[in-house]
């Protein structure tokens, strides 16, 4: 058995001597050999056989029409077509444990009705995110309920398990103290935000929360400021450094904005530098030099127009006044679609 392992499945000899007893069932090759070529049949490569088998090699004495193939037909049964099923296995091997009526169909039926698709349920299993692996009665349905609790309307919630389902594979305990935090930081459940700003938090801990306040702090904002920002934006914890700094220097050196304005309107250090601050600003300096909108025009106002409005409004109405405007405009942005 040592020797079939070495030779057959790629493993050492020393994991070979430690996984001995794992096969020791094993009474001849038939059985193992039936096990990797049902692997071989299914498009598995050598390279992701050795990784199956070395992680869990008891897995070489499974009956395969009892256990295997089962499984393998029930996904492509769910419409998983053999890539995907081969990305489940490698990415969530642990499945292959699962009892197939009892456990493994209902968390994919599950997940598929949370998630919408079988494609955006594939996104984060490839991320080997443990969706298949939690507990559905002590984890995903709890923490559902938590949330129910907290008046966050379904919409949010799908809205919230379609970006970061993990929120809900977590402990129920973890989930509590993440609510916790949230309200500490001066977000109640019934605000809006209360489900955007869970989402941002479970992404940031405590340390990298105060990391990115010191930071904001550096650039001008005091601490109260920082904490009103994240209150109304919090999405603003997960931009970098590097490009708040941009977009500050822009907006303070370049249209003469004092930090505290830009404080109470975070959404402005939101939007893309390239693609719509600079392109935009440009364009309204080209309007009010010939007198075509006026000082009372807001900034703010027109950074947050969606990009069909504001080329019905300010580019397209004034293309015969200013012909060079359309040039300008769409030369502008496609230069900042190629960095």
């Amino acid at each position: 058995m040592v020797d079939y392992l070495v030779d057959s499945c790629g493993f050492s000899p020393e994991k070979a001597v430690r996984d001995l007893k794992h096969v020791r069932s094993i009474e001849s090759p038939q059985q193992p050999n039936s096990v990797l070529d049902f692997f071989k049949r299914h498009g598995f490569d050598d390279t992701q056989i050795k990784k199956l088998v070395s992680w869990h090699p008891r897995w070489l004495s499974l009956d395969v029409e009892k256990s295997l193939a089962p499984k393998f037909r029930a996904l492509r049964d769910l419409g998983f077509s053999q890539s995907d099923i081969i990305h489940i296995t490698i990415s969530n091997a642990p499945i292959l444990n699962l009892r197939l009526h009892t456990t493994l169909l209902p968390k994919i039926e599950l997940w598929r009705s949370l998630l919408g698709s079988n494609n955006v349920l594939m996104k984060f299993l490839k991320r080997r995110l443990r969706l298949l692996s939690c507990s559905i009665d002590k984890c995903v349905l709890p923490n559902l309920s938590v949330l129910r609790d907290c008046g966050i309307p379904e919409s949010r919630i799908s809205i919230i398990l379609k970006q970061h389902p993990e929120i809900v594979v977590q402990r129920p305990a973890s989930l509590h103290a993440l609510i916790d935090r949230t309200e500490g930081l001066g977000i109640p459940r019934h605000s809006g935000m209360f489900g955007w700003a869970l989402r941002a938090l479970y992404r940031v801990n405590e340390a990298n929360f105060m990391a990115k306040m010191e930071y904001m702090r550096s650039l001008g904002w005091s601490e109260s400021e920082f904490l009103s920002a994240f209150r109304t934006t919090p999405s603003i914890l997960g931009a970098s450094k590097k490009a708040l700094q941009k977009k500050m220097e822009f907006w303070v050196k370049e249209v003469g904005f004092h930090p505290s304005y830009l404080a109470h309107r975070p959404v402005l250090l939101m939007c893309s530098l390239e693609n719509r601050l600079i392109p935009r600003y440009r364009a309204m300096e080209i309007l009010k030099s010939k007198g075509l909108c006026g000082d009372d025009c807001s900034l703010y106002t027109i950074m947050c127009l969606s990009e069909e409005n504001f080329l019905k409004n300010f580019i397209l109405r004034h293309k015969d006044e200013v012909p060079e405007l359309c040039e300008m405009y769409a030369s502008c942005c496609n230069r900042s679609g190629t960095r």
